[in-house]
């Protein structure tokens, strides 16, 4: 338990209905006791109602919940004070805490006090920053269950295994001299696999949502005025990107965040794929290309109403072995058999598209949606984690795969013992059991005042 009390608005400094105001430490009691106007009826974990005084002046009338340590969120006396959210009373209230001793909260210091007195791990903690910063349904509904564990249990479960190996190589270290055998060198190197596979699998897993978490870049590709922008708009439903007859109007790219299948997609209108004199579009074609080369998923645009022109024989070149949707824009000055060559030629399905008209968008809705479950298939069982995580996984991958090695060569058990308590530390470091202070003011930094 932390010997001082401190306060932070727990909702964002704008008018709204309502403002929090969380209260914790040892003389939460006594702060809020000295300006509650009804202190006789606070009692842990039930709401009141009365009003926040200063010098006989109601400064607010509010609702007031006090949680009793060791039952609350930060495992200290607590108190969440809920009032109108004018900044002006906020700001009231807390200059009023700070006059009664407590201190103003630094940025997640809530939730590192709920760490140091035990009520989370670092894993459930960083996953409530995420549950705050998430950008995607994908992205909450996991951290939500990191909250609720997943993460923690999944290391525990690998942790609870290297423990029984650990105990069985100690034991025969012990039993030498009786010439007994706890475990063969089969059976240990068995083992070891085993824990490597669930390593390996946790680390692929985190890879997976690390990268979803950032979003699936998608650009839509195509040459000059084939409707580029105004497919991105009609996407958007908004007017994002500037629409011309001239060609070359898109000469950088324009990054907007959408959400498909639950997942965030960075949707990118690229500039038009053609030849120029212009050194400024020349530059525009050049970065197209590359995010072409780095995108797994690509959205390639062809105009129906000229076909397959020169200027797109680079294109159809750059996206031959990309995952892609091909639209052919612009149906509604073009016939059947304007599309029907489309197709024949790139000997793909495509989707019949009017930018102008809004035809086809819900088939291009739906296409991205299955290409996505198709290239993130495991996405529902992956993790949150940040490159501190992924980094501590590839170190405990290299430590069980040179306990492997040391025990193929018949290295003395001491040793072998010795590296598998290193992959257990180095497993801890994921959870905060052993944690340096640089790393959790790294970490809780990150958080926002109130959390």
């Amino acid at each position: 338990m932390l010997d001082d009390t401190i306060c932070a608005p727990a909702t964002p400094p704008i008018t709204s209905p309502l403002g929090i105001i969380r209260i914790s430490g040892p003389c939460a009691y006594w702060v809020v006791n000295s300006i509650f106007d009804r202190p006789n009826i606070i009692k842990p974990r039930y709401a009141v109602y009365g009003s926040i005084i200063e010098s006989n002046e109601i400064l607010d009338d509010v609702v007031l919940v006090f949680y009793q340590s060791p039952h609350s969120f930060t495992g200290e006396d607590m108190v969440d004070i809920f009032c109108h959210g004018n900044p002006i009373i906020i700001r009231k209230i807390i200059r009023l805490l700070n006059q009664l001793g407590a201190r103003t909260a630094e940025p997640g210091e809530f939730s590192k006090r709920a760490f140091l007195n035990g009520k989370i791990d670092l894993t459930e903690a960083e996953a409530i920053n995420h549950v705050i910063t998430a950008t995607s349904e994908w992205e909450v509904s996991t951290a939500i269950k990191q909250m609720h564990g997943t993460l923690k249990h999944c290391i525990r479960d690998i942790k609870d295994k290297i423990i029984h190996l650990k105990g069985d190589i100690e034991s025969n270290i012990d039993f030498t001299e009786e010439d007994l055998e706890f475990i063969t060198q089969g059976k240990a190197l068995f083992h070891m696999r085993e824990i490597e596979v669930l390593i390996s699998d946790l680390l692929r897993r985190c890879r997976i949502g690390d990268r979803i978490s950032h979003g699936i870049d998608m650009p839509i590709v195509g040459k000059p005025n084939v409707g580029k922008s105004s497919i991105l708009n009609l996407m958007l439903n908004s007017e994002r990107a500037i629409v011309s007859h001239i060609p070359g109007t898109t000469r950088d790219l324009i990054n907007e965040i959408v959400q498909f299948a639950g997942i965030r997609i960075n949707l990118i209108d690229t500039a038009g794929i053609g030849t120029t004199n212009c050194e400024l579009e020349k530059k525009g074609i050049e970065l197209s290309v590359k995010k072409i080369g780095s995108a797994s998923i690509v959205i390639a645009v062809f105009d129906a109403s000229t076909g397959i022109t020169d200027n797109d024989s680079e294109i159809i070149k750059c996206i031959e072995k990309k995952k892609k949707i091909i639209l052919a824009n612009k149906i509604d000055i073009a016939s059947d058999k304007d599309v029907y060559r489309i197709e024949s030629v790139l000997g793909n399905r495509i989707i019949p598209f009017s930018a102008k008209m809004g035809i086809g968008l819900s088939e291009l809705e739906n296409g991205i949606s299955d290409i996505i479950r198709d290239e993130v298939l495991e996405y529902e069982n992956s993790f949150l984690a940040d490159v501190r995580i992924l980094n501590q996984l590839e170190i405990s991958q290299g430590i069980i795969e040179n306990c492997q090695i040391l025990l193929s060569h018949n290295e003395p058990h001491e040793i072998i013992a010795y590296e598998l308590q290193n992959l257990m530390d180095n497993l801890s470091e994921i959870t905060g059991e052993i944690s340096p202070d640089d790393v959790l003011n790294s970490i809780f930094s990150r958080f926002c005042i109130g959390k």
